[in-house]
């Protein structure tokens, strides 16, 4: 089992134990979240990608006109990217792409009971910073070595579809557990896109799998 299944696997059994609670205030609230993210790259060229942890956190405004409706923004700042191991003349890599993104998400909330919902739409990624550590370099001294560079050119932002299964519990408290899958071919390297077209290889697209808690701070009834 993966870390990405049990993450899962774990948040619906956490959602379940809050389906008995009392149902959410309509309205419109606003309020923060904080959790953690496992993401990776689909696409990657070296074999052994692994999901990269990281932090996903921000603000929300949800507006809940009725019982079994609401929708809800959000703006996450979410770390990204993946780890990935190869070798380079028989010596072993560990290459690391760090994506930072400034995540804005609108997601349909529809609600299978008092605090039980679904919730899916589209993500609209604004890449911050990219980072590549792990990216060979070579000299006659000293043979084949790692650096840590900076690759925000080299990457660019993103456009997403969210799905997940969610708890609206009292006293503010919510509860997620969403997969987010990229349409976008992040890869804005030239050489690199013309090597994976000659190969056949496609494009490289964002995946990730988030956990995360909330709280929201009370209501203003709409008018």
């Amino acid at each position: 089992m993966n870390n990405a299944t049990a993450a899962l696997l774990l948040s619906g059994t956490l959602l379940a134990g809050g389906a008995r609670a009392q149902a959410p205030t309509t309205g419109l609230r606003f309020g923060v979240r904080a959790g953690l993210s496992l993401a990776t790259l689909k696409g990657t060229i070296n074999e052994g990608a692994r999901h990269r942890p990281g932090a996903a956190a921000g603000v929300l405004m949800q507006w809940r006109p009725g019982a079994p409706f609401a929708l809800q923004a959000e703006a996450l700042f979410a770390q990204q990217g993946c780890r990935s191991k190869y070798e380079v003349a028989g010596t072993p890599f560990d290459n690391r792409v760090r994506l930072n993104y400034l995540n804005v998400p609108v997601l349909a909330k529809v609600y299978l009971g008092p605090v039980l919902h679904l919730h899916v739409g589209p993500q609209l990624g604004v890449l911050l910073t990219a980072r590549r550590r792990g990216q060979v370099s070579y000299s006659p001294m000293r043979g084949y070595t790692t650096v840590d560079a900076n690759v925000r050119d080299d990457y660019r932002n993103d456009v997403a579809f969210c799905a997940g299964i969610g708890a609206d519990l009292p006293r503010g408290l919510t509860l997620t557990a969403r997969y987010t899958h990229g349409f976008t071919d992040i890869n804005n390297n030239e050489v690199d896109q013309l090597a994976r077209r000659a190969s056949g290889i496609g494009g490289l697209y964002n995946r990730s799998v988030q956990l995360g808690v909330g709280y929201f701070f009370g209501f203003r009834p709409v008018q």
